[in-house]
């Protein structure tokens, strides 16, 4: 019976794996993360529907006092408001990291059709490294509400360019805990590389 492999063919064999293999994960590396499920057409129609939120998300990154219309109790004896006027002041005690600052703007400017659908943008990769951390986000507020599976893109815009009782009971701040959300996804994103 003749041999078919001597130890050196297979030497050659199992080198020629390797260096396949090797070539393989550093080609795995360079490539973006992989959005779930996304075919180009929906990561396009995922970032015209989630860009636009940044513009309430850069006001939240920013330092200093934001003054909004507020409410007051109803009055004990009236049984409504009793002042004219109300307003609500907050500040932002925390200083958002400039390069997350800079993150918002390149966002806010990207011409999203114009861009490469290869992921070699670095806009575009950007983008999908901030959508991976929303759906890890919002898959996570899937099984905490007891619901199983993975969000995909389209759940993630639904979810974020919907304000119902996931985000709080209050309707007034639903806004304001959507937009810390999607602000902590893109610090990830961005300090995170």
């Amino acid at each position: 019976m003749r041999r078919l492999f001597t130890s050196s063919s297979a030497t050659v064999v199992l080198c020629v794996a390797v260096l396949t293999l090797s070539s393989a994960s550093r080609a795995l590396a360079q490539t973006p993360p992989i959005v779930l499920g996304a075919t180009v057409a929906q990561r396009h129609e995922a970032a015209r529907a989630l860009v636009p939120l940044l513009k309430g998300v850069k006001a939240h990154a920013q330092p200093g006092a934001t003054v909004k219309p507020g409410s007051a109790p109803n009055s004990p004896f009236t049984g409504r408001p009793s002042t004219l006027f109300a307003f609500t002041l907050s500040k932002r005690s925390v200083p958002v990291d400039p390069r997350v600052v800079e993150a918002i703007d390149r966002l806010l400017t990207w011409n999203i059709t114009a861009s490469d659908t290869g992921g070699a943008d670095e806009n575009t990769r950007l983008f999908d490294r901030w959508l991976v951390e929303l759906e890890a986000r919002s898959s996570g507020a899937l099984r905490l509400r007891g619901e199983a599976g993975l969000c995909d893109v389209n759940c993630v815009v639904g979810r974020m360019t919907t304000l119902d009782e996931g985000w709080g009971s209050s309707p007034k701040n639903r806004g304001d805990v959507r937009d810390e959300l999607l602000l902590e996804a893109l610090k990830v994103a961005v300090l995170e590389k």
